[in-house]
């Protein structure tokens, strides 16, 4: 990345970071993988709402790798490259929305809903490789109704946070700062 200043690839790391920290402390944790933190999703969103697509997929892919390190569970390569690879990435689409107005609920929204596609693509790599679903659920159903328990819960929560006044900000005053 041509552009990638010292002061960006700092900021950068210190959300990878501090979406790693906050991936460890989970509301909820499912049994089949996946849980309700506070905010973790948003802060590896922040790089992609701040400087675009293309770090925001680097730094997603980066966050990923970790979150691998942290807690690897391989069953099959199409759920590593889903789980690991792709679920963080996706959620780049965020910086599509850094200029509109209310950007950064914009894009979280759109990366929210690329990563449940993902995760509910790794689901079926899940049911694929011997778990069952639910009790009477076709796998597609039950993927998508499992990751969306995590996903949208942990989403909503983290929308609630982003409507606070002082938080919006606090984090237009991070945006002014990190560019």
């Amino acid at each position: 990345m041509k552009n990638m200043t010292v002061k960006k690839l700092a900021f950068c790391a210190v959300c990878i970071a501090l979406a790693a920290v906050a991936s460890m402390f989970s509301i909820y944790k499912f049994p089949f993988g996946g849980s309700v933190t506070i905010c973790s999703m948003l802060i590896i969103v922040i790089p992609a709402w701040l400087y675009g697509v293309r770090t925001g997929a680097a730094c997603g892919l980066v966050y990923g790798m970790i979150q691998f390190l942290i807690g690897p569970y391989i069953i099959s390569v199409p759920q590593f490259v889903l789980d690991y690879v792709l679920a963080f990435s996706v959620m780049c689409v965020a910086g599509i929305f850094r200029e509109h107005k209310n950007g950064l609920i914009k894009g979280y929204i759109a990366a929210v809903f690329a990563r449940w596609i993902v995760a509910t693509c790794a689901g079926l790599a899940w049911v694929a490789a011997g778990f069952t679903a639910w009790d009477g659920w076709n796998p597609i159903p039950y993927s998508m109704a499992y990751n969306a328990c995590y996903i949208f819960v942990e989403a909503a929560l983290t929308i609630v946070i982003l409507l606070v006044p002082a938080v919006r900000g606090a984090l237009e005053y991070v945006k002014r700062q990190s560019c």
